[in-house]
């Protein structure tokens, strides 16, 4: 049974390894559609996404880092954060609204999980599903409208740490690690918006 135990962990970890590969071949694949997506048919131009964000994520005297696939800016504001992921996205949903609610000093009003077969789209403020499917991401003028609508406040300190609580905790626990954060454009400090 010894000389067994060595083949079976062999085994199991090379099945995790190939769960991996594959799953991050799946968030390629959904970062390749919501790159087309949003320049051929949602209307934003280039200098409105920024693929592969880091930003930093400073918890007491900690400092980390967390990424979203792409921010949508407009007029000089953040409007949108999209993660990208394979599995299930409900799972991805709490990430997804926290990074939205951290990225900047004032919450970033939608944010997107997707998947290469579907996506949703998530109102910040609330943390609730508002739209599923691909054609549920807003356009361009969808976003402005929305951005210029909805009125953003500051959260809380103490409303702010716990967000980057729970981000920070999905990204250690790897459920929904930001995959092909490496080398991804950091994001600088915004000031006064």
């Amino acid at each position: 049974m010894d000389q067994q135990d060595p083949i079976r962990q062999q085994k199991i970890l090379s099945l995790l390894d190939q769960e991996i590969r594959d799953g991050e071949n799946l968030a390629a694949e959904a970062r390749k559609l919501i790159g087309y997506l949003l320049r051929e048919k949602k209307g934003f131009q280039p200098e409105d996404v920024q693929k592969n964000v880091v930003f930093e994520v400073q918890l007491g005297r900690e400092t980390a880092y967390s990424a979203v696939d792409f921010l949508v800016s407009l007029e000089g504001r953040k409007a949108m954060v999209i993660k990208c992921s394979s599995g299930s996205l409900s799972s991805r949903e709490r990430q997804a609204v926290a990074a939205a609610r951290v990225i900047s000093s004032l919450p970033v009003p939608i944010a997107v999980v997707a998947d290469p077969e579907n996506a949703e789209v998530l109102d910040v403020a609330t943390g609730k599903v508002t739209g599923e499917g691909f054609g549920a991401i807003p356009i361009k003028e969808q976003l402005l409208r929305i951005l210029f609508e909805t009125e953003s406040k500051p959260l809380s300190p103490e409303r702010i740490e716990k967000e980057k609580r729970i981000l920070l905790a999905f990204d250690a626990i790897k459920c929904c690690m930001p995959q092909g954060a490496d080398g991804g454009v950091k994001l600088e400090e915004e000031r006064g918006s």
